[in-house]
């Protein structure tokens, strides 16, 4: 003899048993106890949120020989023709598989007829979402103009696919997705009255892996019952649902943020020859990492999701990853799910991404390729890189044997030292001229605190102006180029320089950058700080080219050569990928 399944016996049979959709019971029952039922209504949301059920309960309620009534009896002859299904007053049409036009024009030749036995006849149409453009035309006519004694109840999950003429004539109810909680909470229920033993660590596994839904939380668990042979236990509902369990996901995190790439890919292949689905760790993976970021900022949010045994490790290790680290890995392993989805090979796929959060791979910006050429250049001028012929490691040889390298001491003016900073309540009472006059003299200092801060691009630009004057409000910068000029207004560069203006003399002035002098003047100012200005020469077109200019030599001389080979170089890569 066949058995119900559990989610069949657990359906609601009252509107009180209607679980987590409370402002869709209140409005419904209100409307039956002041007999103000509607003709037509929407019901949308995710599946195996109560749609159905709720339409039945509304219709057993609208029959009943008690009723009308919000609390139907379940045990009179029409409430039990609708709880088996074979009530001639209730009609349930799947619109998925009856869609065309034929079977509405046969339901509208129904919906005439006078009920069989209740008061009310119910057509409840799923997945109404479904129907062709000719049938929503149909059904479209029905709904304008229903006989007295018809209630239609439409059910979708996806209301946007409905037209919006259908909509407009129908009272609209969204469903909500329950909570994890909520879904345990109702699991526990079942399984106490159903006699069935199970670990609560284990029933919440199950309300996670329902996603939202009674009626798959429910089957699930009819399916364990059947699984098991004794208490249902955590380690059971991971072999059945084919979880790999938190333990491997916080040690697959754990490898990725120490770098260790090995570790992680070891574990996938242990994974894979399990015969785990690496589409579905990829989404676990996913959900891990999420818990760990609502730990870091919503505790509260992330708690009600998990289960006590595994709130204590999970706590833990949301302690020891920084958050930037989890949101690169959330988008990254994000991609990699839309890969898998498109129909890459998802093994592959997992393991590149996990060599790449764990090597800590990224596109380099402007602001890293700016300092690298900084870095070259002091090398360079202090003899520590070969020219183009030394590059080889026979230049290099011959290159020492006719110079020998002498190793001479640093020198005391080389050591750079940490900025002082001066306290900005002198200098409040100042003229304008005398703090331009100080902003001038503590400008090659302000550089070196932008060095300190690691913002080499605005470092190198500044380096090059001279303060010309300051009103109060506007401070006035000159610049040898107009490269320059259009860097230093960059916000990502100005804003720091600033930033170390008012913490020195607790103003912050608007910049004005200009070429030259004075106004009016066309004169190119040399650098701050006084030094004299090399003799312009052209800007070279190649590091070879460079090495035949000054010298010979094949090192370059100043920082215009620097920015020369630079914008060059980035103009050439815009050209060709332009081209």
């Amino acid at each position: 003899m066949s058995r119900a399944a559990l989610y069949r016996r657990w359906r609601p049979r009252r509107f009180s048993e209607i679980a987590g959709q409370e402002p869709v019971v209140r409005t419904l029952v209100r409307a039956i106890e002041t007999d103000r039922v509607a003709h037509a209504y929407l019901f949308s949301g995710p599946r195996g949120t109560g749609k159905t059920s709720t339409a039945k309960v509304l219709a057993m309620g609208l029959n009943c020989v008690h009723g009308p009534t919000p609390e139907p009896c379940g045990g009179c002859e029409s409430c039990r023709g609708i709880i088996e299904g074979s009530s001639l007053d209730v009609v349930e049409m799947d619109a998925a598989s009856n869609r065309g036009i034929d079977e509405i024009r046969d339901l509208r030749d129904r919906v005439n007829l006078s009920p069989a036995q209740g008061r009310m006849k119910v057509y409840i149409i799923d997945e109404v979402h479904m129907l062709t453009a000719e049938a929503f035309n149909a059904l479209l006519k029905m709904l304008e103009e229903p006989p007295s004694h018809v209630v239609f109840v439409l059910a979708t999950t996806e209301k946007h696919r409905v037209l919006p003429t259908i909509v407009s004539r129908c009272q609209s109810f969204e469903f909500r997705r329950p909570g994890v909680r909520m879904l345990a909470r109702k699991l526990e229920e079942i399984a106490a009255a159903e006699g069935i033993e199970a670990e609560p660590e284990a029933l919440m596994l199950l309300a996670r892996r329902a996603g939202g839904s009674f009626r798959d939380a429910e089957g699930l668990l009819d399916q364990l019952s059947s699984f098991a042979e004794g208490p249902i236990t955590t380690a059971m509902v991971r072999e059945l649902l084919g979880s790999v369990g938190s333990e491997v996901l916080r040690e697959i995190c754990s490898s990725l943020c120490g770098g260790r790439a090995a570790d992680a890919l070891r574990a996938l292949d242990r994974l894979a020859n399990e015969g785990k689905d690496l589409g579905q760790l990829a989404e676990e993976l996913t959900v891990h990492l999420r818990t760990l970021l609502l730990l870091q900022n919503a505790p509260e949010v992330a708690l009600s999701e998990i289960g006590d045994q595994e709130r204590e490790p999970l706590e833990e290790q949301a302690d020891e990853i920084p958050g930037a680290e989890l949101l690169r890995m959330i988008e990254e392993i994000g991609q990699t799910r839309g890969r898998i989805r498109r129909g890459s090979d998802a093994r592959l796929e997992l393991e590149l991404a996990f060599v790449r959060l764990s090597r800590g791979y990224a596109e380099p910006d402007l602001d890293d390729l700016m300092a690298r050429i900084e870095r070259l250049e002091k090398a360079i001028s202090k003899g520590a890189v070969a020219s183009s012929r030394g590059a080889s490691p026979e230049g290099a040889k011959e290159r020492m044997e006719e110079n020998p390298p002498e190793v001479s001491p640093p020198e005391e003016d080389e050591v750079e030292e940490e900025p002082v900073q001066e306290d900005a309540s002198d200098d409040l009472g100042d003229t304008s001229d005398d703090l331009g006059a100080k902003i001038a003299s503590a400008w090659p200092g302000m550089v070196q605190e932008l060095k300190a801060k690691r913002k080499a691009l605005a470092a190198a630009v500044y380096e090059n102006a001279r303060v010309e004057r300051f009103d109060g409000e506007v401070l006035e910068l000159s610049f040898p180029e107009r490269f320059f000029v259009g860097e230093a207004t960059k916000k990502k560069n100005l804003e720091p320089l600033l930033e170390a203006i008012e913490g020195r003399f607790g103003r912050r002035p608007r910049l004005e950058a200009r070429v030259g002098g004075k106004r009016g003047d066309d004169e190119v100012p040399p650098p701050a700080g006084g030094a004299p200005e090399e003799p312009e020469s052209p800007a070279p077109r190649s590091v070879g080219e460079a090495s035949e200019g000054a010298g010979g030599d094949g090192r370059i001389r100043s920082e215009q050569e620097v920015f020369e080979l630079a914008r060059e170089y980035f103009g050439r890569q815009d050209h060709d990928g332009g081209s």
